[in-house]
């Protein structure tokens, strides 16, 4: 559960980054009505949502690397070449988002950088999309490894992709992740007098009207990927049923908002719990296919290590505390224009972390000294 949890964070920060990146570059294109003002804005979020991705995207990748450990090496070395050059691919696109949102933002030029940002980005996307689907495929590793009987070591090939899945995970997730931000932005912004209520009103409105135009779209892809990937693994009907009733109540829920500045939250935990369901998803076909081998997650060998359990739920708890200091920070640096005052609560909740954080710091430096010295 926990790696499911983790990665929708994840992919809600990264299709977030894929989406105000795409709508920075049409409001740039079209410069008609509040669409710059709006694309200004897109830009400012977009590098910061990688950033987001890249660092939530950490805790899935160690347990997908502990707990599905022989088909994800298997993947990384039958497209070693891919594996290598994902982290340059996400480092020129994280750099040219962050050079446009620097430099050609504020008047809408360098759009060039915009443009291959979202290309680079959007190819990243499609390396980890490989890399887990030549992981689900162990009956083909044999084939792709040794083609004809000759080895090939190159790992420049893209094995195995699945277009509907693709494109469910990438591009329509990152509409539906842009249009519930756009509607959490004119929740947040909407008391601030220095915002046009009616600019505020347009863009909760647009959020809404994307979503709405995108979630049929949902349903077909995941119709597909259902009709492909699924029937290949026996999981088309449940999916089918989970993909359908899913996709109905986006659509009524999106279809109720009658006032989508005021009800942004409720729309973000809607989106948030849609994307969990779509992630037991990805999780049931992985299983399915490696369950044809044998692989069972729930018969993996593991020994408790009551030590090891301590350290990890200490440093989640610093760990949450440092992020809900910081959000809440964040949160009121931007409900004024020229900034407010850190409440009391809010302050005593960061002496708080820090005194944990600091705490934290001295027990691992402890650590490491006692398993220098002691455990040699």
């Amino acid at each position: 559960m926990l790696l499911v949890a983790t990665f929708v964070l994840h992919i809600f920060f990264v299709t977030l980054a894929l989406g105000t990146s795409g709508l920075s570059l049409f409001g740039f294109w079209w410069k008609k009505g509040n669409w710059p003002t709006l694309a200004r804005l897109a830009a400012r979020v977009t590098p910061n949502a990688v950033g987001l991705g890249i660092v939530t995207g950490i805790a899935p990748l160690l347990f997908i690397q502990v707990i599905y450990d022989p088909a994800w090496y298997t993947a990384n070395t039958l497209t070693g070449f891919w594996s290598v050059a994902f982290i340059f691919v996400v480092m020129g696109g994280y750099s040219l988002a962050y050079l446009f949102y620097l430099k050609g933002s504020p008047e809408g030029r360098l759009l060039w950088a915009a443009a291959f940002s979202l290309a680079l980005l959007f190819f990243a996307g499609w390396i980890m999309h490989v890399l887990a689907s030549v992981s689900i495929y162990p009956e083909k590793w044999l084939q792709w490894y040794a083609p004809g009987g000759a080895v090939d070591t190159r790992g420049m090939h893209f094995h195995a992709y699945n277009l509907p899945r693709l494109t469910l995970l990438l591009p329509i997730q990152a509409l539906l992740s842009l249009a519930t931000v756009l509607m959490l932005l004119a929740w947040y912004f909407r008391k601030r007098e220095d915002f046009d209520r009616s600019f505020l009103d347009w863009v909760a409105s647009l959020g809404r009207r994307i979503a709405l135009w995108v979630v049929p779209l949902f349903w077909l892809a995941g119709m597909g990927w259902a009709a492909t990937q699924g029937r290949y693994f026996d999981l088309h009907g449940p999916m089918e049923i989970w993909f359908t009733l899913l996709a109905l109540g986006l659509f009524l829920f999106y279809r109720s908002l009658r006032n989508p500045a005021l009800q942004a939250p409720q729309a973000l935990g809607v989106w948030l719990v849609a994307l969990l369901n779509v992630g037991i998803m990805r999780e049931l076909v992985r299983a399915a296919s490696l369950e044809r081998f044998g692989y069972r997650v729930a018969e993996y060998p593991w020994q408790l290590d009551w030590g090891g359990v301590t350290i990890f739920v200490l440093t989640t708890l610093v760990g949450v505390t440092v992020l809900a200091f910081l959000v809440g920070v964040l949160y009121a640096s931007g409900s004024k224009k020229e900034g407010v005052e850190v409440s009391p609560a809010l302050e005593r909740l960061g002496s708080v972390a820090v005194g944990m954080l600091g705490a934290w710091f001295g027990f691992f430096l402890l650590l490491g000294v006692y398993t220098v010295i002691f455990l040699r």
